[in-house]
């Protein structure tokens, strides 16, 4: 996604950028940051900039100068004194790994005056790997500055956290979003969509351009046609359970939506806000809150998530059995009522 959309503009990051440029300017900025913020929000992007802002060799009041030898070497993925980490797939970030970043630090810059490493999900740095790293944010080199990316803060050691400037990235209010997404050719009228993706616009764009192209699908819709059809053609239960097997921890969280929406809509006289995410599907929401009770959904929503705990946590069990059991358990719970 970083590279995908390298080229689109994140405007609801540019005051963050621009009071740590003014950081630096004012020899405020520390050689230890921590960037936090929701996937989609385009902290890769901004951590990116702020590296380039510090190896241009002719900086600007605003950021980099986009035309400098640095600049160019940067854009083309081709500086010899910026680095980055990142974990393997299903791995964590090891010693041995810092370790060799450590040793780069400590080396005089190739080109300019500053060194730059940026380590991604660092609350995959293992204990003794973070250890490692605390002696160089402790005791930096004068020309070489570490950013570190986390989805929030709390996934960090606390002696590492003291020891960073730590910023978080705020996701845009709906107008800024809206605004963005229409400049970029998205009109999106459905607030329930902003709810879905949290209002993480990269997210967002992503999923849009991919329902554009027909390579994706707004699985909200899938959620309702498989409940409706589990509720009044039972024999489609293992269609459903295949679905949502397929890609648990996102399609069981859209599923824990829906029923959601239920409980809010029985909560509400018949009404739920225009920015629910199932706001689209209120018709149909209106027929089946009448057809489970309260004590139902919140049973139903505690055992949704308790599956969808297990199956993240643990790889090594039947997906599909699990999920059949649930959705057994979410047929049980509607009354029998067939009207649609």
């Amino acid at each position: 996604m970083n590279n995908q959309f390298s080229d689109v503009s994140t405007p609801w990051l540019t005051p963050i950028f621009e009071h740590l440029v003014a950081t630096y300017q004012t020899g405020r900025f520390a050689h230890g940051l921590l960037l936090t913020g929701s996937t989609g929000i385009g902290i890769f992007k901004q951590a990116q900039k702020i590296a380039q802002y510090l190896l241009c060799s002719n900086k600007q009041a605003d950021g980099p100068c986009y035309h400098c030898h640095s600049c160019n070497l940067f854009l083309a993925h081709n500086h010899l004194d910026f680095h980055f980490l990142e974990n393997e797939v299903n791995k964590t970030i090891g010693i041995e790994q810092v370790r060799s970043l450590i040793a780069i630090l400590n080396e005089r810059p190739n080109l300019g005056d500053n060194k730059v490493v940026i380590i991604k999900n660092a609350q995959l740095l293992t204990v003794p790997a973070a250890n490692a790293l605390l002696k160089t944010l402790e005791e930096p080199q004068g020309n070489s500055y570490i950013i570190l990316l986390a989805r929030t803060h709390h996934q960090l050691m606390p002696t590492m956290l003291s020891r960073v400037q730590h910023t978080h990235l705020h996701t845009p209010e709906d107008s800024v979003l809206l605004a963005w997404l229409a400049d970029l050719g998205f009109v999106v009228e459905d607030k329930g969509l902003l709810r879905l993706y949290q209002n993480s616009p990269l997210a967002l764009l992503n999923h849009l351009k991919n329902v554009q192209q027909g390579s994706e699908q707004d699985e909200r819709k899938n959620c309702v046609e498989g409940l409706f059809t589990l509720l009044y053609m039972p024999e489609t239960l293992f269609t459903f359970s295949h679905f949502l097997a397929e890609s648990v921890e996102k399609r069981l969280q859209l599923l824990f939506h829906l029923l959601h929406d239920l409980h809010k809509l029985k909560l509400s006289d018949d009404a739920i806000d225009n920015d629910a995410i199932y706001t689209f599907a209120l018709p149909q929401l209106k027929i089946w809150q009448s057809q489970v009770t309260l004590k139902s959904l919140r049973y139903l929503c505690s055992e949704l998530l308790h599956t969808r705990t297990l199956l993240i946590d643990h790889s090594g069990l039947k997906k599909e059995l699990l999920i059949n059991a649930l959705l057994i358990k979410i047929k049980n719970e509607f009354k029998e009522n067939t009207t649609c």
